[in-house]
């Protein structure tokens, strides 16, 4: 199969591929995500698919590294359409906390005062720490985060917030051992 064409469809960032083949002869489109609108099979037999995408961190003018989002399309185990961002800066490597600091501010162990500053609350005892930070600062603080990671509430919010539910996948399982009881009860 040979590419023969490729051009813009519209405005939208979306491409007509022509497609030259012996037995295949059809327009295909390609959508913003890097879908193909046909020959999905790929797609749909995958258990798992993730689409990664990057925006550039700068620190001033200057490229300084990447924020990556990985955006869940399809999994048996995570939510579907769910975001995770983390970042990688040049200096630096991978940001651990970068991930873990969206979610905190999201279940509320990280307060936003005004813009641009934060505060820290402590996962034990729910009080809020008085002393402000800058984004920076708080992605840094290993303490903080190795605390917060070991907090039982937090560990049940991330569950509640990406994984699959749990009494969804038993109420499948039972119901398929339902199923294979009343076939053994008809067979006898």
């Amino acid at each position: 199969m040979k590419i023969r064409s490729i051009r813009s469809v519209g405005k939208l960032p979306v491409y007509d591929l022509s497609v030259n083949s012996d037995n295949y002869d059809e327009q295909q489109y390609v959508l913003e995500n890097g879908v193909v609108t046909h020959n999905t099979g790929i797609m749909y037999s995958a258990n798992t698919v993730f689409i990664i995408s990057k925006a550039q961190e700068k620190d001033g003018t200057e490229l300084a590294g990447w924020k990556f989002t990985i955006n869940i399309e399809k999994s048996r185990y995570v939510k579907e359409k769910s975001k995770l961002p983390f970042t990688v800066m040049y200096e630096d490597g991978i940001q651990k906390w970068t991930a873990i600091f969206d979610i905190a501010m999201e279940s509320g162990f990280i307060t936003k005062p005004k813009v641009g500053w934060y505060n820290l609350v402590d996962p034990e005892t729910g009080e809020v720490d008085e002393k402000n930070y800058r984004q920076a600062d708080v992605v840094t603080n290993n303490a903080f985060f190795e605390k917060l990671v070991k907090n039982v509430d937090f560990k049940e919010f991330v569950e509640r917030k990406f994984k699959l539910s749990a009494t969804q996948k038993k109420s499948d399982d039972n119901h398929r051992e339902d199923d294979v009881e009343m076939d053994m009860d008809t067979d006898e």
